[in-house]
């Protein structure tokens, strides 16, 4: 406890905490940001039935899987293996970060669709 009041008083460690916060809150606003744009468009292309609507959907369905891939990929990867030496390991560890964004891209695109779908349906309610 003592340690972390210490910490509190230095301002190069608030310094760095809050720019890891800042950080984390940007990464998780462009997220939400992202899904719901997709689901907006979802939503569109769900109640006006239209071709130009739909190909919006696909497309920045892309793009949100191109957001995904850059956070596992492009930044530095998930350490799966460790740490993988030799070409063979590096590939099966990219090969599980892409498997990885794979996941959470159909994962985010089921709750996007889901969330659509009621929303299409309460509206259709009322």
């Amino acid at each position: 406890m003592t340690r972390l009041l210490n910490a509190l008083h230095d301002q190069n460690w608030r310094y760095a905490m809050g720019r890891r916060f800042e950080a984390l809150a940007n990464e998780i606003f462009q997220v939400i940001r992202w899904v719901l744009v997709v689901g907006f468009a979802n939503y569109l292309a769900r109640t006006h039935d239209l071709p130009m609507l739909t190909l919006t959907y696909w497309v920045l369905s892309a793009l949100l899987f191109g957001y995904i891939a850059s956070r596992f990929l492009l930044r530095p990867e998930i350490p799966f293996l460790g740490n993988s030496t030799g070409r063979s390991a590096r590939l099966v560890q990219s090969a599980l970060n892409f498997l990885l964004c794979f996941v959470v891209f159909g994962v985010t695109l089921w709750s996007v669709n889901t969330l659509t779908e009621a929303i299409s349906e309460y509206r259709a309610i009322r």
